[in-house]
C-alpha cells in the first residue's frame, strides 16, 4: 500500500486550513478543560500524540458517514491529510506537553519565594521580569488559588508574556521548518528514509475520492481482525463501568515485571497497539537494535550497581544513571553530527544553488529562501537568549546543541515511526552539555540564571518537541515544490492557533478552577536548582568525559561498521535510546514487531510484508476508537470519574 514518492500529489485547500484551524481549538480547549480533569489519563505523551491521532480518526468516521448521506460535501482525502497536518504541528503544546507548564513556572518565582529558598536573595535581581506576567495579587495569586466567583480573568496582565513567548517560539519553528527544507531531499531520495507516521494517514485514507463509500484500508479482512483484537477488549472493558462485578481486561494496558533480584533492575512489559501499528514500517535493523540495546543496558546497571564504575578518578565513581545517561549523549552527538556528514554532497549542492544559482529557478529560490529564514530567526532566537541572561558565546553554543539534539529526534522518528523517541530530560536543551561536561562553575550568575529558565519547561516544550518532529512528515504528505504558500499557510496558521488556544484554557482552568499549586513541584525545583547552582557550582571532571566519548565512539564505530558491511544489523539509535521511556516501557512491543517482520521477510518476502501491514494498522485504528469511545462514555455517563484509557 505504500506509495512511491513521485505518486503523492496532494493538495491542500482554504476549507481544510479553515476546518483544521477550527479543530485545533476546540479540540485542545476541550481536552484541557474537560477531558484531563476527568482521569482519563495523558493525552500527550509523545512526540505524536494521541491528541492528533483522536480528532483525525473522528473526522476519518464522520468523513465516511457524510459520505453515506451527502456526498457533495464531504471532505477530500487532501483536505483529511490537511487536518491531520495542522493538529499534528501543534499537538505537543497543550496541557503536559507545555502550556501548563509554561503557566506553572511563569507563576512560580514571585508566588513560592520564600526565606527558606533564598530565590530573592541569589537571583531575583538577575531575573528577566520583562518575559514574566505581572506580579500583582489578582494576577499571580489568582492562578493558583482561583478568583472568587465571578471575577473576571486578569488576561492583562499576561498579554505581553504571551506574546513574547509566542514571538520565539515562532522564531524556531521557522528555523526548524528552513532547516526540515533543506534536508528533506537528501532524506527522502538518498537516505530513503520511510517517513511511517505519514505514511499512515496516506495509507488510512487511500481511496476517500473514488466513488467507494469506505477507503481501501477498510475493505481489507486482516484490518478488521486487528482491529477487532483491541475495540473489542474496549468494549469489554466498557460495559465493565456499568458492571463493577466484572473484571476488566488489562492486557494492553498493564505494565508486567519480570524481577531478576538484585542488583540487576527488573523488565518492564507493556504491549502497545498503537506503536506497533507505526513501528511495523520501520527497518529491521532500528527496531532491533532498540531491543538489543536496552536489554544490554539493564544488565550494565546490574553490573555498575555492583562493583562500582570510575573512569579514571581515584575514589570517585559515578552513579548508574550518570553512566547511561552520558554514553547516550555521547552516541546522540555522534548521530547528529554523522547525519550532516551524510548529507555532505547535498549540501554542497545546496550552498552552490544559494551561491551562485547554479540550478533549476525554484530550487534556487527555495534554498535561498531556507537559508536566510534560518540566518534570521537564529540571529531572533540567540537574541531573545541573551534577553534571558546567557552571554552570547553561551547563548551560540546552547542554540547549536540544542537544533542538533532536535536534528537527530526529528531523523530518527521519520527512520523508525516511533513517536515515543522521547530522548533523557537533560539531552533536549543542551542541560547535560553545560552542567555535566563544561560545568557551571564556568559561568556567571547571569548566565546560570537564563540557561535555567531556557532548560525549563516554560521554552519551547519538555521531552516533547512542538512542530520539529511533524516538519518532514508534513513536508512528504505536501511537498514543498508543489505549493510552497499553502504549506507555509498550513504551519504558521496552526502553531499560533495552538499555543494560543492552549495557554488560554490552562490559564482559565487555573482561575476558574484553581488547583494549579498541586502541580508546581517540578518548577519549584528547576528554580530551587538555579539557586544552587549559583551558590555550590559544579565542576566537571575526567570521568564524565570519559563516558561521553566511550559513547561517541561507540556509536561512531557502529556506524562504520555498517558502512563497511551491509549486513551489518546493529544501528546506533540502539545506544542513544537505550534506557529511555521508549525502551523501558515498550521494548517488548517493537520486539513483537521485529520478530513477526523478521518472519515474514524470511518466509514470504516483500508480498508478505506489505500483506501484512493492515492487520498492524488495525491494531492502532482499533486502539485509538477504544479511546474515542472509552472518552465518550466517561463524558455521558461517568462525569468527573473517568476510567483510565491511554497513558504510559
Amino acid at each position: 500500500m505504500e506509495q512511491p514518492r513521485s505518486a503523492i500529489h496532494t493538495r491542500i485547500t482554504a476549507r481544510a486550513l479553515l476546518l483544521g484551524a477550527l479543530t485545533i481549538g476546540v479540540t485542545f480547549y476541550y481536552a484541557i478543560t474537560e477531558v484531563q480533569m476527568h482521569g482519563v489519563g495523558g493525552f500527550v505523551l509523545s512526540q505524536m500524540p494521541i491528541l492528533v491521532v483522536v480528532p483525525f480518526f473522528s473526522w476519518l468516521f464522520l468523513n465516511v458517514a457524510i459520505k453515506w448521506i451527502a456526498p457533495g460535501i464531504a471532505l477530500s482525502r487532501d483536505e483529511l491529510l490537511t487536518i491531520f497536518c495542522m493538529l499534528w504541528v501543534v499537538g505537543t503544546v497543550p496541557h503536559i506537553g507545555w502550556s501548563s507548564y509554561w503557566v506553572i513556572v511563569l507563576g512560580v518565582p514571585t508566588y513560592f519565594a520564600s526565606a527558606e529558598n533564598q530565590w530573592a536573595e541569589v537571583f531575583f535581581d538577575l531575573m528577566p521580569w520583562q518575559l514574566f506576567p505581572q506580579s500583582t495579587a489578582t494576577v499571580i495569586d489568582g492562578v493558583w488559588q482561583g478568583l472568587p466567583q465571578g471575577a473576571d480573568i486578569p488576561w492583562e496582565g499576561w498579554v505581553g508574556p504571551i506574546g513574547q513567548w509566542l514571538g520565539v517560539s515562532m522564531g524556531l519553528v521557522v528555523f526548524g521548518f528552513c532547516l526540515v527544507a533543506v534536508f528533506q531531499r537528501q532524506w527522502e531520495e538518498n537516505e530513503k528514509l520511510t517517513f511511517p507516521l505519514a505514511q499512515l494517514p496516506l495509507d488510512l485514507t487511500a481511496g476517500f475520492d473514488s466513488t467507494r463509500t469506505l477507503p481501501d484500508l477498510f475493505r481489507s479482512r486482516l484490518f478488521w481482525i486487528g482491529f477487532l483484537l483491541v475495540f473489542g477488549v474496549v468494549v469489554y472493558n466498557v460495559v465493565t463501568y456499568f458492571s463493577p462485578g466484572m473484571a476488566p481486561m488489562r492486557i494492553y494496558w498493564e505494565r508486567y515485571v519480570i524481577e531478576f533480584g538484585e542488583p540487576y533492575p527488573p523488565l518492564r512489559i507493556r504491549i502497545m497497539p498503537l506503536i506497533m501499528a507505526v513501528t511495523y514500517l520501520c527497518p529491521l535493523d532500528i527496531l532491533g537494535s532498540m531491543v538489543l540495546f536496552h536489554l544490554l543496558a539493564k544488565g550494565k546497571m546490574g553490573v555498575i550497581d555492583r562493583f562500582g564504575f570510575s573512569f579514571g578518578s581515584e575514589g570517585r565513581t559515578l552513579s548508574t544513571n550518570t553512566v547511561l545517561h552520558l554514553e547516550s549523549y555521547g552516541a546522540m552527538i555522534f548521530i547528529g553530527i554523522w547525519s550532516i556528514w551524510l548529507a555532505r554532497d547535498h549540501l554542497r549542492r545546496v550552498w552552490s544553488y544559494v551561491r551562485y544559482g547554479a540550478g533549476a529557478l525554484g530550487e534556487v529560490r527555495l534554498y535561498r529562501l531556507a537559508l536566510g529564514g534560518m540566518v534570521v530567526s537564529a540571529l531572533y532566537v540567540v537574541a531573545w537568549m541573551t534577553v534571558l541572561g546567557m552571554s552570547i558565546p553561551l547563548a551560540v553554543l546552547v542554540f547549536l546543541v540544542t537544533v542538533l539534539t532536535y536534528l537527530v529526534i526529528v531523523k530518527l522518528i521519520a527512520s523508525t515511526g516511533c513517536a515515543y523517541l522521547l530522548t533523557d530530560w537533560g539531552h533536549v536543551k543542551a542541560e547535560s552539555f553545560v552542567h555535566q561536561l563544561i560545568g557551571s562553575e564556568r559561568l556567571s550568575a547571569q548566565s546560570i540564571v537564563g540557561f535555567g529558565i531556557f532548560t525549563s519547561r516554560s521554552f519551547f516544550g519538555n521531552l516533547r518537541i512542538p512542530a520539529w518532529p511533524s516538519l518532514p512528515h508534513v513536508l512528504r504528505i505536501f511537498p514543498l515544490r508543489e505549493q510552497s504558500g499553502w504549506v507555509l499557510a498550513l504551519v504558521f496558521l496552526a502553531f499560533p492557533v495552538g499555543f494560543l488556544t492552549a495557554v488560554g484554557a490552562t490559564l482559565e482552568m487555573g482561575y476558574i478552577r484553581g488547583g494549579l499549586a498541586a502541580s508546581a513541584g517540578g518548577a519549584i525545583g528547576e528554580f530551587d536548582q538555579i539557586a544552587r547552582l549559583i551558590q555550590n557550582p559544579e565542576a566537571t571532571d575526567a570521568d564524565r568525559w570519559g563516558v561521553f566519548s566511550f559513547g561517541l565512539l561507540e556509536s561512531a564505530s557502529l556506524a562504520v561498521l555498517r558502512a563497511h558491511f551491509h549486513w551489518f544489523p546493529l544501528h546506533p539509535v540502539g545506544v542513544a535510546f537505550q534506557n529511555t521511556i521508549v525502551s523501558s516501557l515498550y521494548w517488548f512491543s517493537l520486539f513483537l514487531v521485529w520478530l513477526v517482520k523478521l518472519m515474514l521477510l524470511r518466509y514470504g518476502g516483500i508480498r508478505a510484508y506489505i500483506a501484512g501491514k493492515p492487520f498492524f494498522y488495525g491494531l492502532g485504528v482499533g486502539y485509538v476508537s477504544g479511546v474515542i469511545l472509552s472518552v465518550t462514555v466517561d463524558l455521558i455517563w461517568f462525569p468527573g470519574g473517568g476510567h483510565l484509557i491511554h497513558a504510559w
